[in-house]
């Protein structure tokens, strides 16, 4: 009896190790399910995530796309020469304008969604104008500065207008360089501004007729905020792109 009982013995003792096999062959496919569901979950977490984010995603996109485009003409200043002052001169002055010490934001403006309301950036930027051409500056020195931070900036140069004074009839005129300049550089987050680009900056110089003499008389930020539409710039120029503004003699 001694034979049979030793071999059910050994029966007993390898059906046990077939079970833990069994067993282990279990848990290693259920913890497989698990991972595999755990990886199922996480790709539909992130692909639904990424569906609801498009719709936030892609303004902010939008938004650093056109924020970059502005800045790729400073890269590319173009020459100029303003009566007696050299495109040499004038390359130092557009150098002195980047190295002053004020920004457009948070300077000039301190909005962060919409550009800030006020009438003064004209007066700061006059301001700025006239510590760059110094104490006793020509017209031509005058305009020279203001177009070198004008385009400091990123405005463009788009049109020249020369209209009778209605002031002084026949006497003298009002001469205007527009300048337009993404509303975005007045407010950094502004997505509003995606609607309405640009706002316009005008140079201002008075033409004594009589004498054939200009005078500097001042810049007007045409609303910074959101209410002003200038139009397609296209549409408006009337001198060619990347030309210099001049006080004809």
């Amino acid at each position: 009896m001694a034979q049979p009982i030793g071999e059910w013995t050994n029966r007993c003792r390898e059906s046990a190790a077939d079970d833990r096999r069994l067993e282990t062959r279990f848990a290693l496919f259920m913890l497989f399910l698990r991972s595999f569901a755990l990886s199922v979950r996480s790709k539909i977490a992130i692909g639904v995530l990424s569906v609801l984010g498009m719709p936030f995603a892609l303004p902010i996109l939008l938004w650093a796309i056109l924020w970059s485009v502005n800045f790729i003409d400073l890269f590319m200043q173009e020459k100029c020469s303003f009566g007696s002052i050299s495109d040499v001169e004038y390359q130092t002055i557009v150098s002195r304008a980047g190295a002053q010490r004020w920004t457009v934001w948070p300077g000039l403006s301190n909005g962060v969604f919409l550009p800030s309301e006020g009438s003064d950036i004209g007066d700061q930027l006059v301001s700025h104008i006239g510590e760059l051409a110094g104490s006793d500056p020509s017209s031509n020195r005058q305009l020279a500065s203001a177009h070198a931070i004008l385009r400091t900036i990123g405005a463009e140069y788009v049109q020249t207008q020369e209209v009778p004074d209605m002031h002084r009839r026949g006497v003298s005129s009002r001469v205007r360089f527009t300048y337009y300049l993404p509303r975005v550089r007045f407010a950094p987050v502004c997505y509003l501004c995606l609607v309405r680009w640009y706002t316009t900056i005008d140079v201002l110089f008075s033409h004594e007729l009589a004498t054939d003499r200009y005078e500097f008389a001042g810049l007007n930020v045409l609303h910074a905020g959101l209410k002003y539409d200038p139009g397609n710039k296209e549409r408006v120029r009337n001198v060619p792109s990347g030309s210099c503004p001049a006080l004809r003699r």
